[in-house]
């Protein structure tokens, strides 16, 4: 066999024709793969898929995202919404987690002192009355709500807040 061009055997449209490797059975590995491949797997051996459910590393990315939303919410102080001081060096690893979230088309919705509207994605674990509301609002959120490419991952739990009713004069 002639020695061929590094390109030459790149290009071609069967390498092997100009390379033999003698010790890798190349045509025996190939033929196996496509036994393999036509060979159907056992149904048993599968689980059911769950209509609907969505496959299990969405669901650790939705509780990833759910871990470092309270991270940082721990961080920050309630009051003036910025990182304590003594908590700002972590508080720069916790956002760029949060960035790289976003990048990968991760949603946080954390819809605290949103009004509240029954088709939004959340569960509502109580209504409390709360002074000083005009209208329903969620006062407390314990699980943000998790969206990633327009699919819902993680419907959110919050709790809201209703306006006191008047006192009824009689």
């Amino acid at each position: 066999m002639t020695a061929s061009s590094f390109f030459a055997q790149v290009f071609a449209r069967d390498p092997r024709r100009i390379v033999r490797f003698p010790e890798a059975p190349l045509d025996q590995a190939l033929a196996d793969w496509k036994k393999i491949q036509s060979t159907p797997a056992p149904a048993a051996d599968l689980p059911a898929p769950t209509a609907g459910a969505p496959a299990p590393a969405l669901d650790q990315v939705a509780a990833i995202a759910t871990h470092v939303w309270r991270a940082k919410s721990k961080l920050v102080d309630p009051a003036t919404g910025q990182p304590r001081e003594e908590t700002r060096r972590t508080y720069r690893h916790i956002e760029s987690t949060l960035d790289t979230l976003a990048q990968m088309g991760v949603v946080i919705r954390n819809l605290l002192n949103e009004p509240y509207d029954p088709g939004l994605p959340v569960n509502v674990l109580t209504f409390q009355p709360t002074p000083g509301l005009g209208r329903d609002t969620i006062i407390e959120v314990v699980r943000p709500t998790i969206i990633w490419q327009d699919r819902v991952l993680q419907v959110g739990e919050v709790v809201v807040g209703t306006p006191e009713s008047a006192p009824v004069k009689s």
